[in-house]
């Protein structure tokens, strides 16, 4: 918009610099004809860069979709791994059972555990998937 002003100054600063003297409707309407051009062509241009700016930050349905995919790969291989205990071993109560049996009366979940590996997994999957979008200028 500064640059839009700009011309307008220009022409304005043309005009009060000409010879005194009465303009000609010709002069006028070339003039008037010369600051439509080029403010239309201004306006283009900032239209583009917004457009362009638009497309860089948009996330579509199908990367969120993966970005989840990749969340819930990434959480079951952590568990099927053993890198995670989603069990609180220390509060599981035993009994037995008939015929000297051993059985699982309690076993709780480690919610609190689960909780921050997904907390982590989130943040580096998000990282991975949009950083890009948040941080141009790290793109490789």
């Amino acid at each position: 918009m500064e640059k839009l002003n700009d011309i307008f100054d220009v022409e304005v600063a043309k005009t009060i610099d000409a010879y005194p003297s009465v303009f000609s409707k010709d002069d006028v309407i070339q003039l008037i004809t010369r600051l439509r051009t080029d403010a239309v062509a201004e306006a283009l241009e900032a239209s583009r860069q917004l457009a362009e700016a638009e497309r860089k930050f948009f996330i579509s349905e199908m990367d969120f979709q993966e970005f989840s995919s990749n969340v819930c790969k990434a959480l079951e291989r952590e568990i099927n791994n053993g890198g995670l205990d989603v069990y609180d071993y220390s509060s599981v109560e035993f009994s037995i059972n008939y015929h000297n049996t051993i059985e699982i009366e309690n076993l709780d979940f480690n919610t609190d555990a689960v909780t921050d590996e997904l907390s982590n997994i989130l943040l580096d999957q998000f990282q991975e998937s949009f950083g890009k979008l948040l941080n141009p200028e790290n793109e490789e």
